[in-house]
């Protein structure tokens, strides 16, 4: 079982490594000036005779002033990345979760895109065809109001089509991105939408499934039996150069 995903996370991990260390370095810098600054003063009280001079007491306020905004900015970064690091350890996905429940000859690709347009969250390869998976998402990110939908924006709450609108259209998405391809064969595209919501009714060409309903979804798509294993590996490298920087992580 193979997942393609961005290498987003190694990228994230390194960018937080070397500002961790900037940000250290930050911090021990104007603590070694701050200590500098100091230096002279606690001479001057310590041993008889020693005086300071203007220019010493001159450079020193500099050092003190300067060491005050290292120590401001190394500590302010630090903050930064310590709330990136909350707000970036999100969960996994309900479909990268059930990999382990999934068939072995299962490959699952997220954020493809296909062509041009926003990212597809999900895609699900097997002998079956594609699956594009969307999930509902927190109700604090999007809801319904009456008869519409909105999802939340940096101005707040703002229309936005239906779930399952959403899911129906990135399905043609893929369809017309396969068909208009190098691939010289159809395959078959379906489209399910992740929900704990039961009131959520499916539709003529999305289903509406829960998290635990993932692995049986997937096992009770039909068959498609012209898509061989060649080409299954064909409609895999295809989806994997969709995968911005992509990579493959075997072993699920």
């Amino acid at each position: 079982m193979q997942l393609i995903t961005p290498p987003q996370a190694h990228r994230q991990l390194g960018s937080m490594v070397s500002g961790t260390l900037l940000a250290g370095g930050l911090v021990v810098a104007g603590l070694s000036l701050a200590f500098l600054a100091f230096e002279a003063p606690l001479v001057a009280g310590v041993i008889p005779g020693y005086r300071t001079s203007t220019v010493q007491v001159f450079m020193a306020i500099l050092a003190i002033v300067a060491a005050g905004a290292l120590l401001v900015a190394g500590t302010n970064r630090l903050a930064v990345i310590a709330a990136g690091a909350r707000t970036g350890s999100r969960p996994r996905s309900p479909v990268v979760a059930a990999l382990g429940s999934l068939p072995p000859d299962v490959v699952v690709a997220t954020h493809v895109v296909p062509g041009e347009g926003r990212p597809i969250p999900e895609l699900v390869i097997g002998p079956f065809g594609i699956a594009v998976i969307h999930e509902l998402g927190r109700s604090d990110v999007i809801r319904q109001t009456g008869m519409s939908w909105e999802n939340r924006t940096p101005d707040g709450w703002a229309p936005t089509e239906h779930p399952l609108d959403r899911a129906e259209r990135d399905a043609e998405r893929v369809r017309f991105w396969l068909t208009h391809g190098d691939l010289d064969f159809i395959v078959r595209v379906h489209a399910a939408l992740i929900t704990a919501d039961a009131s959520m009714l499916r539709s003529p060409l999305c289903a509406v499934i829960t998290e635990a309903q993932i692995p049986a979804w997937i096992a009770s798509l039909p068959r498609q039996r012209t898509l061989t294993e060649g080409r299954r590996q064909q409609l895999v490298a295809r989806v994997r150069a969709a995968v911005p920087t992509g990579g493959t992580r075997d072993g699920w």
